[in-house]
């Protein structure tokens, strides 16, 4: 018999649910390459302004990292 999910455990499923469904919306309104695009460019920006509200700056730095790289592996 499995336990009930913590409150922090539900907020974390559905929290993944939506963010599958936001992927699914993408791709099914642009195509494969450019809906995943779009999703990963929200999810940055998600990520960003969350970072920039708690005055995160070394998260902001480590998602500018993380976006060069990604920049780098596809540019060369």
């Amino acid at each position: 018999m499995n336990r009930p999910l913590l409150k922090s455990e539900l907020r974390a499923q559905r929290s993944r649910e939506y963010l599958l469904k936001q992927r699914d919306s993408f791709i099914e309104r642009h195509g494969e390459d450019l809906g995943a695009f779009y999703f990963l460019v929200m999810l940055v920006q998600t990520h960003g302004r969350k970072c920039l509200k708690r005055g995160d700056v070394a998260g902001l730095r480590e998602l500018a990292h993380d976006l060069h790289a990604v920049y780098l592996k596809h540019t060369q």
